[in-house]
């Protein structure tokens, strides 16, 4: 894996494991909280991941890069407003994890948004997989969804 983008508040719980098991080359992770900013640049500095891991200060909708990541992880479970900057931060191939909280009675949402935001920027998506996580409330389900975008 060359690359990683974070868009997630509270990003530390999915970093730091991937920075040691995965081996990217760069993870970019952004945190818009300033606190948790604060926090997060001390653990990058206590588990000396400085030359992986590259945190910005920001809302991720105005401060993703685009085109280069091999993988964007979106830890929100209500993220869909940023799935066009998750897709744009992508290189053709790249794999998008979406996280969503989905009510049963519509548990394809989370595909086809993926699907849509991809076509409105012009790109196919590929869907991967799509994972019941956990019961969110009753009737509502956290799905993860996994998705080829070239």
């Amino acid at each position: 894996m060359r690359s990683l983008l974070i868009c997630s508040q509270g990003s530390d719980i999915f970093q730091y494991p991937m920075a040691v098991h995965s081996k990217p080359k760069k993870i970019i992770s952004i945190e818009i909280n300033p606190v948790s900013f604060g926090y997060l640049k001390e653990n990058i500095a206590l588990n000396k991941a400085g030359n992986i891991i590259e945190p910005i200060a920001g809302d991720c909708a105005k401060v993703t890069p685009c085109g280069i990541a091999d993988r964007v992880i979106m830890g929100y479970l209500d993220g869909q407003e940023y799935l066009p900057e998750g897709i744009s931060a992508l290189l053709p191939g790249g794999i998008l994890h979406y996280h969503e909280a989905v009510p049963e009675a519509i548990e394809e949402r989370p595909v086809e948004r993926i699907l849509e935001a991809s076509k409105e920027q012009g790109r196919s998506a590929q869907i991967i997989g799509v994972h019941r996580i956990k019961k969110y409330a009753p009737g509502v389900w956290h799905v993860v969804v996994d998705a080829m975008v070239n």
